[in-house]
């Protein structure tokens, strides 16, 4: 639905993006480096939770974590540019911004959701390895992860795709058609645009309203009620097991160092996927919340809202300092693999350049070339002459010669 009312022209305050002023400041000033920031520092995750050495389970599923984080980060940016001046009063960002606001959101919360159960799915994994050390040593068949990650994606996605029909915007063209405004409404709201009655039947409201009600505790409250159940599960299982492991002296001395070397290790991993849980539950945690309380008591708490958003950015940029202060191994990885690449990149420098030097000194030589064989040309051609003249003379003669010297003997 669109309307026309070129007879007014809004200020520049009526066409602002954000709702309130911490919006602005935060979309304007602290968000883009934020989300840079999270970006690279998930790339860096990627680079080495997807290298040959480190394959497993359950780093194949924080490389899952990682790479819907980089995606959640990337759709911030048109709520980024959208509170820059250029982009503001751009007429074609805002016809662009307006039509797909709704559905970057959709997305966005697709990609968070994606995460709260990969964690989940890291978390229990652990849990079952240190429980379990033939679990933990076992390897899945090849089909089992892509189904666990195909189901973890599908199930998300449709349990959010309603947000794409939550909200109905109305978009307006003023100023002679050179400014557009948009205003959007949930489909299930009391009071509709110029106090008209809600167009939505009632079947419809209600629908939507059970789909942001599943949402809201399968995709926020439950993920956060798991992650602390089996957080702590994880933390009292480990001490559980060096207990264990202290107590039992009878072993052998290979035996004991093997035992030693699984205890490091389970360590090692465990207190990094704590460290990954902790913070994810503390940065989710006040958003949960908030949905909590707005859907019970339909209050639009933004700066609120904005807050906990903030929180959760946070802690989708944080897991790289998480991955690099909770292991040694990785540190070292990534060390590794930084400096073959650098190597790498040396060696291909160095061989261009020294290519692109074989290839100037070949060309100075085909210039010489032609000089040097012309001058051989003209000094060998009396040479030349000379011998095609004795030849010549060689066959003329050569019957007298051999006649004379048939007669001397």
């Amino acid at each position: 639905m669109s309307a026309n009312f070129s007879h007014l022209c809004l200020t520049e305050e009526q066409q602002r993006m954000s709702g309130t002023n911490l919006e602005y400041n935060l979309q304007r000033y602290f968000y883009p480096a934020l989300a840079i920031f999270g970006i690279l520092g998930n790339v860096l995750n990627l680079t080495v939770l997807l290298n040959r050495t480190m394959r497993s389970r359950a780093n194949s599923m924080l490389a899952v974590l990682a790479f819907a984080d980089i995606i959640f980060l990337f759709l911030l940016f048109p709520n980024i540019l959208a509170n820059y001046s250029f982009f503001t009063f751009n007429w074609y960002f805002r016809w662009f911004y307006f039509h797909s606001k709704v559905h970057l959101i959709s997305l966005a919360n697709w990609c968070s959701s994606v995460a709260h159960w990969c964690v989940i799915a890291v978390c229990a994994d652990r849990l079952l390895g240190i429980q379990n050390p033939l679990y933990a040593r076992a390897t899945w068949r090849w089909w089992k992860l892509p189904l666990v990650t195909t189901v973890i994606v599908f199930t998300c996605g449709l349990l959010t795709f309603y947000q794409h029909f939550e909200y109905f915007c109305l978009v307006r063209s003023y100023c002679r058609e050179t400014q557009l405004y948009s205003r959007c409404l949930q489909v299930n709201a009391e009071t509709w645009f110029g106090h008209r009655p809600n167009p939505f039947s009632q079947s419809y409201q209600f629908f939507i309203a059970m789909c942001k009600l599943a949402h809201i505790f399968l995709m926020i409250i439950l993920p956060i009620i798991l992650l602390l159940f089996l957080n702590l599960t994880l933390l009292w299982a480990l001490r559980k097991r060096q207990k264990h492991l202290s107590i039992g002296k009878d072993f052998n001395a290979d035996r004991r160092q093997n035992d030693v070397h699984m205890q490091k290790t389970e360590h090692r991993v465990t207190l990094t996927v704590t460290f990954i849980v902790t913070m994810f539950t503390l940065t989710n945690g006040p958003s949960a919340l908030v949905h909590l309380v707005m859907y019970a008591t339909h209050e639009e708490l933004y700066d609120l809202t904005m807050i906990s958003s903030t929180l959760v950015i946070c802690g989708k940029a944080s897991n790289f300092i998480l991955f690099c202060l909770g292991s040694k191994h990785f540190r070292l990885r990534l060390l590794k693999l930084t400096r073959k690449k650098i190597n790498r990149k040396i060696d291909s420098i160095t061989g261009s350049l020294v290519h692109t030097t074989k290839l100037s000194t070949a060309s100075s030589r085909r210039t010489s070339m032609p000089v040097q064989e012309k001058k051989r040309s003209s000094s060998c051609a009396p040479l030349v002459a000379k011998n095609r003249a004795l030849s010549t003379v060689e066959t003329i003669y050569q019957p007298l010669l051999n006649g004379t010297r048939k007669g001397d003997l």
